[in-house]
Order: structure tokens, then sequence, then C-alpha cells
């Protein structure tokens, strides 16, 4: 159950010991893609320490751009977002801004936002949390978050990263680890390049079987978690992609301006997170989550749009970047009872099988003291690291964890298969919930 991407570099590296001269050869596509590489990458949009704004060809909805409503709105809007706080409640100004803004078309309200610039922007930002005399903010976040999703799916793709730029509450922020910054990454933003889902092939098998549904533009084998400790919730996404293939494109959508929505479950409520289009870059290199390339040029991004969503509900990437638990993950994502399995029990491994035969998403979690740094099982298993179940074997008595890593771990940590006492010994937990 080993796959990869069948690419034309990894194919040529794989025959070249069979070829005259083949290695000299490779080095040499390899220099001068390097070079091409490097031109094509100073050519994306982004930004260190902050985010792209550039304009992108848009065509907005519904009727052209009324010059004298526009000016009026605009000006009553940015006279509210500037009143004196002292004198008039924020929450009612904000609420004003919002009354005149709401009717307009597409094309007027992009104008009010360039109208606004970054001044405008960040005071409407900072309006936000202009406190009462209870100490409360202005408006809680979940009606910030719903304001943020109306201006994010309604705006050009300018006017989008305009928003994201200049109003620090529509974007998460991020750190760069220790280790990267000392190589000396900085963090910044980038608009990856190519479609929101990339296929550049498919998946084959050590003995070069076709597998057809890793094609499927979001697939639970693209995967690979990137620099930021989230493996519980994109373990648990693959977990639910593998169960129900149709769950992604049902809850993570590209809007028409660019930005990007995912619908997440709150105590089985939907909700809505629309985020930029831009993700963590460092360096050359996604920094988060990504499919099966960290060039932005060519990797699939969806996971990087789900993990950004998740990171501006939980109010940034520190919130979720430090671990958790599988089963959060499963919650949000499913609206479903999490049940608990117990590992202990003799007929775990029939347990685990009719629980995925059923369509449940069935995750595990490692023994281990809060990193994922240490090894189990001879390098097979990382420590306090979350897994999904990919496979179960019941004749044989034994389960296949898939590892979030994805193919940019090594083999031996891709994928591991663990017999019942491996269980005992290395897991510390289990669960699963409907996909459904």
């Amino acid at each position: 159950m080993a796959y990869h991407r069948n690419n034309w570099q990894q194919a040529a590296n794989n025959v070249a010991d069979f070829i005259p001269f083949g290695h000299g050869v490779m080095a040499v596509v390899n220099i001068a893609k390097g070079i091409a590489d490097e031109v094509g990458i100073e050519r994306l949009d982004y930004r260190p320490d902050g985010h792209p704004v550039v304009e992108r060809p848009w065509q907005p909805p519904g009727p052209p751009p009324d010059p004298t409503r526009v000016e009026a709105v605009g000006r009553r809007a940015w006279d509210a977002l500037f009143a004196d706080t002292d004198r008039y409640p924020a929450r009612s100004l904000l609420d004003q801004v919002g009354n005149l803004l709401v009717p307009l078309p597409p094309s007027e309200l992009d104008l009010v936002i360039r109208r606004f610039g970054p001044q405008g922007l960040l005071r409407w930002d900072e309006l936000m949390h202009v406190t009462d005399a209870g100490g409360e903010e202005a408006y809680d976040f979940y009606r910030q978050q719903e304001v943020f999703n109306w201006l994010l799916r309604t705006v050009s793709p300018y006017a989008t990263m305009l928003i994201g730029d200049s109003m620090p509450c529509t974007q998460p922020t991020y750190q760069v680890l220790p280790e990267d910054e000392r190589r000396g990454g900085t963090p910044g933003w980038v608009l990856p390049a190519g479609p929101f889902a990339q296929i550049d092939g498919a998946y084959f098998t050590e003995s070069w079987q076709r597998v057809s549904a890793s094609t499927e533009p979001m697939s639970w084998q693209d995967m690979d978690q990137g620099r930021f400790g989230t493996c519980w919730m994109l373990t648990a996404m693959q977990a639910v992609l593998q169960a129900n293939p149709t769950y992604a494109p049902r809850h993570l959508r590209q809007e028409a301006n660019g930005s990007v929505t995912f619908t997440l479950y709150e105590n089985g409520r939907p909700y809505d997170v629309t985020v930029v289009a831009d993700l963590p870059m460092v360096g050359n290199m996604l920094y988060g989550a990504k499919g099966h390339s960290d060039d932005p040029r060519y990797a699939e991004t969806w996971p990087g749009y789900y993990e950004k969503a998740v990171a501006q509900w939980y109010r940034g990437y520190e919130e979720i970047a430090n671990g958790g638990y599988a089963a959060r993950a499963l919650a949000f994502l499913t609206a479903q009872p999490v049940q608990e399995i117990d590992i202990s029990s003799p007929w775990l491994i029939h347990e685990m099988a009719d629980r995925k035969s059923r369509g449940q998403a069935v995750t595990v979690g490692t023994k281990g003291h809060g990193s994922d740094r240490e090894t189990l099982m001879g390098g097979r298993l990382a420590t306090s690291h979350a897994y999904f179940v990919k496979d179960v074997d019941v004749p044989g008595g034994r389960i296949c964890l898939g590892n979030p890593w994805g193919d940019g771990a090594s083999r031996q940590m891709w994928e591991a298969w663990l017999s019942y006492q491996d269980i005992q010994y290395y897991l510390a937990h289990a669960e699963a919930a409907f996909t459904w």
C-alpha cells in the first residue's frame, strides 16, 4: 500500500540505473530545472512579513457600478467608521456600516472597499475591538466572522487581499519554528500559482498498479503535514475523506473571486469560514499543509486552505499548531458523535473492520509525552502523533496506519502495519465517527 506520484522526474530517476550515463543526464536536467525553478519562483505573488496585494482578473456579477451611489454610501460609511466612540457606541457604528454596505451590488461594494484603503479597513478592524462599559468587544467572534465571510466572498480578488492585509482579524497569524528562523526563514504569504486542486498524474503501487481514486481533485492521499503541529486535524480529514470521498467538495470550495470557504461544525451547527487565498510561505516552500510538493506553483493546495480556515476559526495557527486530539477534529468535521474505541478489546481488529465497512472514519494516537520528534516501533511510528486507520487485515489480525506526513516522510514512516500486540504496546487511544 505504498503509493507515490508518478511524475516524469520520479519515473526518470527510477530508471536512471538502467540507462547509460542515466544519473549524469539527470544531474544536468536537475541543474537546469533548478535554474528555471528559481526564475519561476521569483514571479510568484509573494510578500515576506506581509500579505500580497495584487490585481487579478475578475468579472463582477450584477449591474455595473453607479458612481454617485458609491460616493454617497462610501462617504457615510467612512464617517461612521471614524465617528467618536466616546459619543457613539461602537456596536451601533458597526451596524450602521453593515447596513450601508450590505445592499450594494458586488461592483459597488468593491469600489467602496478600494476607496477605504488600508486606513479605512484598519479602522474597521479596530472598531470591532472597542470595548463597552462592561469590557465586552463591540462584536463577538461569530458575528465578526460572518462579516468577513460576506466581504471576502463578494469583492474582487484585489479587494480580498487588501482586506486580508489591512484587517488583522481576517487572517490567522503564524510564527516560524526556532530552527527554521535560525536558518534565516522569514514568515511571509504567497498566492499559489495554478488551480485550487491540481492533478499531475496518478498514484502507483510499488508493483506499478494504478490507484485510480488518487486522481480525484481532493483525495486523502494528497496530504503532507508541513511545519505546523496539526497532525490531529489533518489525519482526521484523511480518515473522513477515505470513508466518504464526497466530503471535501461539499465542505471546501473556491469562490468566484478566488477566496476559499470551508464549512465546519460547532456543537453540530454548520459555520462557514472564508479565507483569503494566500498561504504561509518560508523561503521558497509552503510552510503549512499541502499535497505532494512544497513548491507553491505545483502543490495541491486544498490541505493548506483547510488548515488555514481552521486556524482562522481558532484565532491563529498557534492555537492549532501545538498538537491536539483527532477526536476534536472529527467532531468539527462531521458534526457526528465521536465514539471512543476500547483498544484493549480482544475483538478490536474485527470492530475496526466493521466500523470502516459502515463508513466510519477511524483515528488513533500513539503514546508519548507531547512531541513527535521521537520514534517507536523501530522508527516506524512517531510518538504523540495522530494517525488514521487506512486498512484492516482481519485474517492477519492487523491494522495499517496512515501518516499525515504523507510521501514527504521516509517510506518506513509513511504507513505502518500493527499487530494486536503492537496496538496494545504503542497506541494510547482510538476513536471513530460517521462521516455522512
